[in-house]
């Protein structure tokens, strides 16, 4: 199994990170870029904070946390290339670092691999917003 792992995106990554992002054969809207333009825009955005998935020192895609209309929302984007396991556990550690709940995600409705993986990770559907499913992970007891 490859070492899957979140780092910081850096300067010296964002070209990888956007030609990942790109690639990606992901529908969560908030992860779709007419262009470099607009994905270092986002990037740059106070309220996102973005990681690489690297995956055996490669990245392999990008998962990130943002503020959309007063709530955290979360969001991946995965190369095609990378392992199977790559979207779960980006986004089992993308979870743990972000620890505001409720948090959410949005998701194409016919992006079934991505309701699967929200779903083992424990979010659950929350609402529909025109073509897309929103996923909440609600806060937990202790």
């Amino acid at each position: 199994m490859p070492h899957i792992e979140l780092r910081p995106l850096t300067d010296d990554n964002r070209d990888a990170a956007f030609d990942a992002v790109r690639d990606s054969t992901s529908s969560w809207p908030r992860g779709v870029f007419d262009g470099r333009a607009s994905f270092d825009a986002w990037v740059e955005r106070s309220d996102v904070e973005v990681f690489t998935i690297s995956q055996d020192d490669r990245v392999t895609g990008v998962a990130a946390a943002m503020d959309v209309d007063g709530d955290r929302e979360i969001l991946l984007a995965v190369s095609p290339e990378a392992d199977d396991t790559a979207p779960t556990e980006a986004l089992r550690q993308l979870t743990v670092r972000e620890a505001e709940r409720p948090l959410y995600a949005c998701v194409s409705a016919d992006d079934e691999p991505a309701h699967d993986m929200l779903a083992r990770i424990g979010f659950v559907e929350h609402e529909h917003d025109g073509a897309d499913v929103v996923y909440v992970l609600p806060p937990t007891l202790e």
